[in-house]
């Protein structure tokens, strides 16, 4: 469980596995993770889990979902937590691979290099942000015809560098990142209409999608939060151990710092409450899946990514998606419980013994 609680009284029962056996990986949500989709609640680690998951089995094409991958809640949380003050240290590892250690079997089966995004999920001081990783593969700018470019003539191509890049397209530098910048800054002097550009830029950054300005409850105070504070230290974080990973899976060494990969913090629709912090990133994750973004300059404005008005009822359409998959399961159970014992075949009428024989054949007549 994360460090939001939701106040729920009362006997735990379970109402379904997403996905279901014998699918791997299955999220076992009950009525407890419910509540949490009631207004006012904190969402837990396990509905953030299970419909990230969703999403990515039920609305990517295979194809699609294989370009990207999805950590668990308690990917990040494992791999910043404080150690031990008076903890021996009997490696002899520099922090950054004593963090790595944690986690080094989560990526056991996936490449992430090999990936176009990668989605973290993570809570800190009873809030909820997300990042996401794009293109942790790429070792210099790449540009692609943008298909949503309109003109009269189709554009080509005529090379792959950063020289070739519009002004309105081109990354800010390291000085002026949206990470680096004051939060009373206002950089956003650029183009915002992507069908603008004649290309696309892919480049290698990590996107730290969360709420420029919000108070957060933690145990002894209300205090209030910068995402400048706390996107850098969690780009800080990514960067130390995409570093690592890389060194542990391409036997190489090569650095993730700002001059090769930049950190940004998006406009993008804000809560207006303290306890949709969840709901809300759910909701970013699904808005990149539903409506890619096509050109990856910074800074971004995604502030029309989706209406406010389809979040005041995207806890009921989570709680309507539960209970659907609970009925529907507690359907194919029904069925297969019927398959596995089917009805018993008629018995064989019993032979009653007829009377005044004793167990004697009666007198047949034999043909002559």
């Amino acid at each position: 469980m994360t460090d939001l609680q939701p106040t729920f009284s009362g006997p735990i029962v379970k109402l379904m596995v997403y996905p279901p056996p014998p699918a791997k990986g299955g999220i076992t949500v009950t009525n407890e993770d419910l509540h949490c989709l009631n207004d006012g609640e904190f969402l837990n680690d396990v509905i953030i889990d299970f419909y990230l998951k969703y999403l990515v089995l039920e609305k990517l094409k295979k194809e699609d979902a294989q370009r990207i991958h999805v950590f668990s809640s308690f990917f990040y949380k494992r791999l910043n937590q404080r150690e031990r003050r008076n903890a021996p240290d009997t490696t002899n590892l520099p922090i950054q691979k004593r963090k790595h250690n944690r986690v080094k079997t989560w990526t056991r089966h996936v490449d992430l290099f090999q990936k176009d995004f990668i989605f973290v999920p993570i809570n800190e001081s009873a809030h909820w942000y997300l990042a996401v990783i794009c293109f942790p593969g790429l070792d210099r700018p790449v540009l692609e015809q943008n298909p949503l470019y309109h003109s009269l003539f189709p554009a080509t191509l005529t090379a792959e560098s950063e020289e070739n890049i519009p002004d309105h397209c081109r990354p800010l530098s390291p000085d002026r990142d949206g990470l680096d910048r004051k939060m009373d800054d206002d950089p956003y002097t650029f183009s915002d209409d992507q069908s603008s550009c004649q290309v696309c830029l892919h480049l290698s950054i990590i996107e730290v999608i969360c709420l420029e300005c919000i108070k957060c409850f933690n145990v002894e105070a209300t205090r209030t939060c910068s995402v400048g504070f706390v996107a850098s230290d969690c780009v800080c974080v990514c960067f130390r151990y995409l570093e690592v990973e890389w060194e542990v899976r391409k036997g190489t060494q090569r650095s993730f710092g700002k001059d090769v990969m930049k950190g940004s913090s998006p406009r993008v629709p804000q809560q207006d409450n303290f306890s949709d912090c969840g709901v809300y990133i759910l909701q970013y994750v699904e808005s990149f899946f539903e409506n890619p973004i096509p050109s990856f300059h910074l800074p971004m404005n995604l502030l029309e990514w989706f209406p406010q008005q389809r979040m005041k009822t995207k806890r009921e359409e989570i709680k309507e998606l539960i209970r659907k998959i609970q009925a529907q399961q507690e359907l194919d159970k029904k069925e297969s419980d019927q398959v596995e014992a089917p009805p018993g075949s008629p018995e064989e009428p019993e032979i009653e013994e007829t009377s005044g024989l004793n167990g004697r054949l009666p007198n047949i007549p034999i043909r002559p």
